[in-house]
C-alpha cells in the first residue's frame, strides 16, 4: 500500500508498444536501467507502466527495435498539478494559508469550561482574563501550572483544574470539592445555650444532657444542653461535647424607617453600540460612546461552524441612559416601598425559620414612615459555647 502511494506521489504513465520486437524492447529497457511494471500482452499489443522521468527514453529504444510507444493513461500527483504550472499565485496562496493556519494555531481562540456546577463559567473566564489568559493570548506565553495553582488557591470550590490545549481551544476541566460533614471535636467540652428568648417546642440532643424540657420558657443565655454531668455513682463530674438542635417559639419584631424623598431614575434615551470581534480584537462600528449614566447590557454572538465556536462574532451593547432626581412620593407609594423593604429584611433575618404569624403596622409622617413587623416563628436558638478550665 505504501509503495503504491509513493508511485502515485511521483507519478507514472501507462503506455502501449506497437510493432517491432517486443522481447528485444523489454530486454533493452532493463539493460538501460528502465524498469517496467505490470507488463501485459493482449491482442498482439504490449502494455506496461513506467516512471515519468524514464518515459522519454522509451521512444528511442522502441524506434531502435522497429516499434513505437503511445501513452494511453497518465496517473499521479504531478499530473494533478500540471494545469497550474503557470499559476504561481495559487501556490503562493496555499503556502500563505499553511503559514497562517500554523501561526494562528499558536494562539487561544476559544475557551470552554466543563465540570463546574457551583463555580460559574463567567467567573472562571473573568479570572483567567485578569491573569492574562484570554482569547488572543499566545500559548507559549502562558504558565499553565502556575495558573492552575492560583485558581485552586482562590476558589474554595475548585479541588482540581486542568488547562488543556486542543488545537486553538483552551479546554478548562474542573473537579469541584465535595462538601464534608461538620466534624464534632470530642476533645472540647461545650454547653449549648439559648441565643434568644423563647418557648421550647422540640429538642434534638446529639451530645450531652438536656437541661430544659419542651414547653419551658427560656431567656437568652440559659443553658439548654449541658456538657457537664455529676455522676450519682462515683460523685465525679463527667464532661462531653454537647451539641444538637433546640427549636423554640420566638417572638421578635423588625422596624425600618423610610424617607418620603426618594431618588428616581428617569429614562432619557437608549442606544446600541455594536462591535466586530475578530481574533481577540474588537473593532467598533461607532466613533464615540456616551459615558453618561446608563444601564448596560452586553450580548456576544459568535460564528459557529459544526458546533465549533470561531473567534469571530458581534458584540452588542445596549445602553439605557437615565438621569436621577429626588421626588416626594405619595402615601400609597410610600406604603408599597415600606412593605417591599420589610419583606427583604424579613427574608434576610428570618431565613430558614417557620413563621407562625406576623403583624405589620405602618406609622405615617410628613417626612416618611416607620414600618414595624411583629413575628412569631420557630427557630433553632441553640449556640455552642466552649467551657474553659483553669489549670
Amino acid at each position: 500500500m505504501l509503495i503504491r502511494f509513493f508511485r502515485w506521489l511521483l507519478g507514472y504513465v501507462k503506455f502501449s508498444y506497437i510493432g517491432g520486437f517486443r522481447e528485444d524492447f523489454i530486454n533493452d529497457c532493463y539493460e538501460q536501467g528502465i524498469y517496467l511494471k505490470n507488463i501485459c500482452v493482449k491482442n498482439g499489443e504490449l502494455t506496461a507502466e513506467a516512471k515519468i522521468k524514464t518515459y522519454k527514453a522509451l521512444h528511442r529504444i522502441a524506434f531502435s527495435h522497429g516499434g513505437r510507444v503511445k501513452i494511453f493513461k497518465r496517473k499521479g500527483f504531478p499530473f494533478l498539478l500540471s494545469p497550474l504550472n503557470n499559476r504561481w499565485g495559487f501556490f503562493v496562496g496555499v503556502l500563505y494559508l499553511v503559514f497562517f493556519v500554523s501561526f494562528m494555531g499558536g494562539f487561544v481562540w476559544n475557551i470552554t469550561v466543563s465540570g463546574n456546577n457551583r463555580v460559574t463559567e463567567v467567573k472562571i473566564v473573568d479570572y483567567l482574563a485578569k491573569n492574562g489568559f484570554k482569547i488572543g493570548t499566545r500559548w507559549d506565553s502562558i504558565d499553565k501550572e502556575q495558573l492552575e495553582i492560583a485558581i485552586m488557591a482562590d476558589f474554595e470550590d475548585v479541588a482540581w483544574i486542568s488547562i488543556n490545549k486542543i488545537g486553538s481551544t483552551a479546554s478548562i476541566e474542573i473537579n469541584e470539592t465535595v462538601n464534608k460533614p461538620k466534624l464534632v471535636d470530642n476533645n472540647k467540652t461545650t454547653n449549648v445555650k439559648a441565643a434568644k428568648d423563647g418557648v421550647i417546642v422540640r429538642l434534638e440532643v446529639l451530645g450531652g444532657w438536656a437541661a430544659v424540657q419542651e414547653g419551658e420558657a427560656v431567656t437568652a443565655g440559659d443553658l439548654l444542653i449541658s456538657g457537664v454531668r455529676e455522676s450519682e455513682v462515683d460523685e465525679k463530674n463527667h464532661y462531653t461535647h454537647a451539641y444538637g438542635s433546640v427549636f423554640a417559639e420566638v417572638e421578635d419584631e423588625i422596624s425600618i424607617n423610610i424617607s418620603r424623598n426618594q431618588d428616581e431614575r428617569i429614562s432619557t434615551y437608549s442606544k446600541d453600540y455594536n462591535s466586530l470581534f475578530i481574533f481577540g480584537m474588537e473593532l467598533p462600528f461607532y466613533f464615540q460612546k456616551d459615558l453618561g449614566n446608563a444601564i448596560e447590557e452586553t450580548d456576544k454572538t459568535y460564528l459557529v461552524i459544526n458546533k465549533y465556536r470561531l473567534p469571530i462574532g458581534i458584540i452588542k451593547n445596549h445602553c439605557d441612559y437615565f438621569k436621577t432626581q429626588t421626588v416626594s412620593i405619595s402615601d400609597a407609594e410610600l406604603e408599597t416601598l415600606a412593605k417591599s423593604e420589610l419583606e427583604k429584611k424579613k427574608k434576610e433575618e428570618l431565613a430558614g425559620c417557620e413563621i407562625l404569624s406576623e403583624d405589620v403596622r405602618i406609622d405615617m409622617r410628613d417626612d416618611g414612615c416607620t414600618i414595624t413587623g411583629k413575628y412569631k416563628y420557630i427557630q433553632d436558638i441553640g449556640e455552642e459555647t466552649e467551657l474553659l478550665f483553669s489549670k
